[in-house]
Order: structure tokens, then sequence, then C-alpha cells
């Protein structure tokens, strides 16, 4: 991998940007993923905005590209069974597609300050505007920070307060775990009506060969009648 950062390393400072980074990521992983993916694997990787890689952290930026590369591929699959016949999916969707990405770790607030920023709001979504959001996957920490501050519950006689957090936690878990399997009932769901277009589509294909099949028959058979007749009309006007 350092063989590689040197051939982008020009001046062997030990530091490339984040266009030679890209570069690289394409040549390592045709055909690589968009800018602004490299600049969120940046910011992952160093906690704030960069257009510069160091040559310290070349594996660990690798890394980075490569969950994004591989969970896109995942993305993109996902998207398409839940785009409608405009080739988009509708808000509602897209939350769906966090949620079960982020999980457990989805981020209301997040998603919420994406869909308040739209330009069109309402609209539908095309994976452009969300493939980088999905990637970035909110941290256990990030979630715990959105967390609303409030005081701690009166605890009953007999319970003690491990049992009530504990009960909350479950509940919290449970709710997820509803959430999840009602997104991935949808996508079943999904796939199931997929599978059915496809193979509606193959019949209507096979039978439209028998139909072609059954066309060139016919043409072949008044081809050779009316090259039968123009043969039997020479073989009169040459015995005349």
């Amino acid at each position: 991998m350092e063989i590689l950062f040197d051939r982008y390393d020009v001046t062997s400072v030990g530091e490339i940007s984040d266009v030679d980074l890209f570069s690289l990521y394409r040549e390592l992983r045709p055909p690589g993923v968009r800018t602004a993916q490299v600049a969120a694997a940046l910011e992952t990787l160093y906690g704030c905005n960069s257009d510069t890689l160091y040559k310290l952290d070349i594996e660990h930026a690798i890394r980075e590209l490569d969950r994004r590369y591989f969970l896109l591929q995942d993305l993109e699959w996902e998207y398409k069974c839940l785009a409608r016949r405009d080739g988009l999916i509708s808000e509602e969707d897209s939350r769906l597609l966090f949620t079960a990405t982020h999980h457990p770790n989805f981020s209301l607030r997040k998603f919420q300050t994406w869909l308040s920023g739209r330009v069109l709001k309402g609209s539908g979504v095309p994976f452009n505007e969300i493939d980088v959001l999905l990637c970035n996957i909110p941290t256990t920490d990030e979630i715990i920070a959105e967390l609303p501050s409030v005081p701690l519950p009166e605890i009953p006689l007999g319970r003690s307060s491990t049992t009530v957090i504990t009960d909350k936690t479950k509940s919290f878990a449970r709710q997820k775990k509803l959430e999840k399997l009602s997104y991935l009932r949808k996508l079943q769901e999904l796939k199931a009506k997929r599978s059915d277009n496809l193979k509606q589509r193959k019949k209507v294909e096979a039978t439209k060969e028998v139909v072609q099949d059954e066309q060139k028959k016919e043409e072949r058979k008044q081809k050779e009648e009316e090259e039968r007749k123009q043969r039997e009309e020479e073989e009169r006007e040459r015995k005349v």
C-alpha cells in the first residue's frame, strides 16, 4: 500500500491530497467511490474536514473507504428494491433505509436535520443524495449525546434502580427490533414483487419469441411459395 501511496506522493513529503486519494482508490478498487465519499472518509478518520491524507494513515483510510465501497453495493441493491417507477424513493422509504442501515444507532435528529434541509421537500429522493449520509453511521457516543436530559424516575418499592433502567433498556431495544422487522418485512415484499415482475417479464418475452418464430416460419413458407410460383411461370414461358 505504501508503494502505491508513494506513486501519488510526487513531492515525497509524506502526504497526498484528497484528489490523489480518490484516484489511488479508484485504481485499487475500480470504479472507486464518489469524491464526496472520499471527503467523508477523511472526516471520519481525522474528526474534521481535511483535504490531506498522511502516509501513516493510509491503511486506516483504505479500510474506511472499503467499508463504504462494499456497503454501497448493498445499499444500491436495497435502494432499487424500494425505488418507484421514476427510479426514486419516497422520504418515508428513505427513513426505512436509514433505520435498517444504522441500526441500532439510528439518529432521528440527524435524519430530521437532513429532511428539513432538503430543497424540494416531499419530492423523490435520488440515491446520490443520501449515499454519503447512509455510510456515515453514527457512533454510540453520538447517540448518547442526543438523549434528552431527564430526571431519574421514581423507583417503586421493592425494585432497584438497576431493574428500572434495565426495563427501559429492554423496551428501547424491543422498539428498535420491531422497526427493523417492519423494514425487513417490507423489503421482503418488495423482493417478492420484483421476483414476480421478473417472472412475468420472462413469460412475456418467451411468448414474444414463440410468436416471432411462428411469424418467421410463415414468412419462409410465403417466400418459398412465391419462389415456387415464379419457377413454374418461368418453366411455362420456356415451353412456349
